[in-house]
């Protein structure tokens, strides 16, 4: 147990990664032990080396993808610098020329609540007093820009991380979840792809769900395939009511969990 304390602690001190909750890195670590036979008991100095590299590696492809810079973050806030703000992280700032479209489509939806997994920035740009917002991340550093802004524009809500890879725990209820690029971060292609993007989409306590995924690779070069067909079955298979949604680097998913219910 003290060799994968001692293993968390030096993944996190590199600064990108010390805002990460230890649960998400164990449950990476555990895995990687797994899969390639280690026992943690008989560790090497080089071995632990390897291990903390190849984690970090996994890591930063999981955190640091979305993320532009926080040099003045705060400055930004506190100027009502908002698209500024918003150019701080990469989706949200491909995402500045539809979010009016965006807060049009939630106002049509009638909302009272809204639940933002994987949130990144997207509460800066959708949020408002008339709408109980609750914004998760695994990032502090996000969730603590999310909070000032909040109290500075007395948004009703909370930021909280949350670990959708690893935790169980029970998330609060409400109208609307945004799940905005996060699908394929956390459920990437492989022979077991759905299992948990089901899992999540079965626990989430809301009457509608907007997903989005990515149209362009992280070359900027536009996919052949846009459209996620696996997700698309998934959605079938569960009996979900689905309409689609096109943006310039986006393709969004509005799903009703509960389509019998709300006819």
């Amino acid at each position: 147990m003290d060799s994968l304390i001692n293993l968390i602690k030096e993944i996190k001190l590199k600064k990108e990664f010390a805002d990460l909750p230890d649960s998400l890195i164990e449950n990476m670590l555990v895995q990687y032990l797994e899969k390639h036979s280690i026992l943690i008991e008989n560790l090497s100095a080089k071995q632990s080396k390897i291990i903390v590299k190849d984690v970090r590696s996994k890591l930063r492809l999981l955190t640091g993808r979305f993320k532009k810079t926080l040099k003045n973050r705060g400055e930004f806030l506190e100027q009502d610098s908002i698209e500024e703000l918003l150019k701080t992280h990469t989706s949200t700032s491909e995402r500045i020329s539809f979010y009016p479209k965006l807060k049009k489509i939630i106002n049509s939806l009638n909302v009272n609540s809204i639940l933002d997994l994987g949130c990144g920035l997207n509460p800066i740009a959708l949020a408002s007093p008339e709408i109980r917002y609750y914004a998760s991340d695994i990032k502090k550093e996000e969730l603590e820009i999310i909070e000032r802004y909040f109290k500075k524009n007395k948004i009703k809500g909370r930021a909280f991380v949350y670990d959708l890879i690893n935790s169980e725990e029970v998330l609060p209820e409400a109208d609307l979840c945004l799940l905005f690029k996060v699908i394929d971060v956390i459920d990437p292609a492989s022979k077991k792809r759905g299992r948990l993007t089901e899992n999540l989409l079965l626990r989430i306590p809301c009457q509608k769900i907007l997903a989005s995924f990515a149209t362009k690779k992280i070359s900027g070069q536009p996919m052949k395939h846009p459209k996620r067909e696996w997700f698309e079955r998934l959605l079938k298979r569960l009996k979900f009511d689905f309409d689609i949604l096109y943006a310039d680097n986006e393709i969004f998913y509005l799903i009703d969990p509960n389509p019998s219910y709300s006819k």
